[in-house]
């Protein structure tokens, strides 16, 4: 059987770099980047080596940090020096050429390019996979399909990442989707590529999910910082649900088994400082040297004299009821300033200070504000299912309905109503949803694309800060409808690309 690797995340500094080069998705490079594939990988012990670099290149970072002052997740924070305000995140401006973009466009292309170097190379050293064959060797077999399992399914998350952010609408198969990479291109590649539709590029990442679920289940790992069978139904489940592909959601969903999810305070804050992992099914392991995420809203630590500069928004602190868990240490750190009537504080901004902790430094790790990035959560796959059950136009019941659902992430998470909640029509269930979305995945980059989704089935329900953290800055609320809730194809690629120049999304 295969040895089971600890894949060691590099330095995501490293990364840095490709966000703003001037290069098309195609031609992306890396220091120190071998253009022959035949030249590195030579056997089966290079892929794993090359395996690992994808790993490393995978991140979430990005899309955590926009989505949380580009929405209603964060305030200004009392030691702001412009973050948010100079580049207009804060103020919902987003460009061709705003970082986020860019970022995002770049960093899965980055990702896409390393898995297609590797798969090509696979093919040098592909070994005996017969086993009638005298020369079969088992461990070389079940390392093998690991590897290829791997590096499909990490292929087939990155696009769905592309399609998240940069497709206007998901369940529509006509509409512009991403470029289709499937390829290495040579040295003298001059051809570019436009976009594919929706419908191409998901037929092309349940093409990779499928061989990677053939190859992974082979041999299935359990490590939740591995790409494994039960992240790749968990995938499938929330790809599903974007794509409104509801009763394929439910069948997902349930087979990932009993869902469990924790019942106590100490449980549920254990996620969030890596002490525990019951309710995590896939996240991005971060060790010393690498990203500190929580360094993107405190500069020192995660307490009122760590220099904040994005504090916990009022609205956001305010949509949980007294006993949730999930507004107490995981959100707010216990050095912060709450005031109970916010409205009536004087001084606000130095007396209602809400210090972001959902990201606190994990005490293994010697680096501070460094944490585990949560990619894929029992949280989620719940709010998933109420969204499908939503969708089949199951609202109310004792089971198998979007109140029941509800009602059980509210009861595991503290909170001590126990009747059960009754949604008079669709737009109330689909309202309940998006609210306890923002509840249970604050920080985890899912707003932004959760107001795209669900913001005009529930009401128009969009942005909307609390008035005290917007009024001097005009920005206290954004439409669902409106063309920023999906991103615009980055300069850098229209700029190198001419077949993608006139794709670009509406509104920019």
């Amino acid at each position: 059987m295969m040895k089971k690797n600890k894949l060691f995340v590099i330095a995501f500094a490293s990364l840095l770099g490709v966000f703003y080069s001037c290069d098309d998705a195609i031609n992306i490079k890396q220091p120190g980047e071998i253009n022959d594939p035949d030249i590195v990988y030579s056997n089966l012990n290079d892929l794993e080596r090359g395996l690992k670099g994808v790993y490393s290149a995978l991140s979430t970072e990005s899309t955590i940090e926009f989505t949380s002052i580009f929405t209603d997740e964060v305030s200004i924070g009392i030691n702001n020096g412009g973050q948010g305000i100079i580049d207009g995140t804060y103020n919902f401006q987003l460009r061709a050429g705003s970082d986020a973009p860019i970022a995002i466009w770049q960093n899965n292309y980055t990702l896409i390019n390393f898995a297609n170097r590797i798969l090509l190379a696979s093919e040098k050293v592909k070994p005996v996979l017969d086993t009638t064959d005298p020369n079969f060797d088992e461990e070389d077999y079940y390392q093998y399909n690991s590897i290829m399992g791997q590096l499909y399914a990490i292929r087939a998350f990155a696009y769905l990442q592309l399609e998240t952010y940069f497709s206007t609408n998901m369940a529509d198969d006509a509409a512009l989707g991403v470029m289709l990479l499937d390829f290495v291109p040579n040295d003298d590649y001059t051809t570019f590529l436009p976009r594919s539709t929706n419908g191409e590029i998901f037929a092309f990442i349940n093409a990779d999910l499928e061989k990677a679920t053939t190859m992974l289940t082979l041999n299935p790992d359990t490590d939740i910082t591995l790409m494994n069978p039960r992240v790749i139904n968990a995938m499938k489940a929330r790809m599903a649900v974007y794509r409104e592909k509801y009763q394929d959601a439910v069948t997902y969903i349930n087979a990932l088994g009993s869902i469990t999810l924790g019942t106590s305070m100490g449980n549920y804050n254990a996620l969030w400082t890596d002490t525990a992992s019951t309710e995590i099914i896939f996240k991005l392991a971060r060790v010393n040297g690498d990203f500190q995420i929580g360094s993107y809203w405190n500069s020192q630590s995660s307490t009122i004299t760590g220099s904040p500069f994005f504090e916990v928004s009022r609205s956001l602190y305010n949509a949980y009821a007294a006993t949730d868990y999930r507004n107490k240490e995981s959100l707010v750190d216990g050095t912060s300033k709450i005031a109970v009537n916010p409205a009536t504080v004087p001084n606000f901004r130095a007396n209602d200070v809400l210090v972001i902790n959902r990201y606190p430094g994990n005490t293994a790790q010697s680096d501070v504000l460094l944490n585990d990035v949560k990619v894929f959560t029992y949280g989620e796959m719940t709010l998933l299912k109420a969204e499908a059950f939503a969708g089949l136009g199951q609202l109310n019941g004792a089971s198998n309905s979007v109140a029941a659902l509800i009602r059980q992430m509210e009861r595991a998470r503290g909170v001590t109503t126990f009747a059960l909640p009754v949604y008079a029509n669709a737009t109330e269930a689909w309202a309940a949803i998006l609210n306890e979305r923002r509840k249970e995945l604050a920080f985890q980059g899912f707003r932004y694309t959760d107001i795209k989704r669900l913001g005009v089935k529930a009401g128009n329900l969009g942005i909307d800060r609390y008035s005290r953290d917007c009024d001097q800055y005009g920005s206290c609320s954004l439409a669902p409808s409106d063309d920023r809730f999906t991103m615009p194809i980055p300069t850098s690629e229209l700029v190198a690309n001419p077949n993608i120049r006139g794709q670009q999304n509406p509104g920019y």
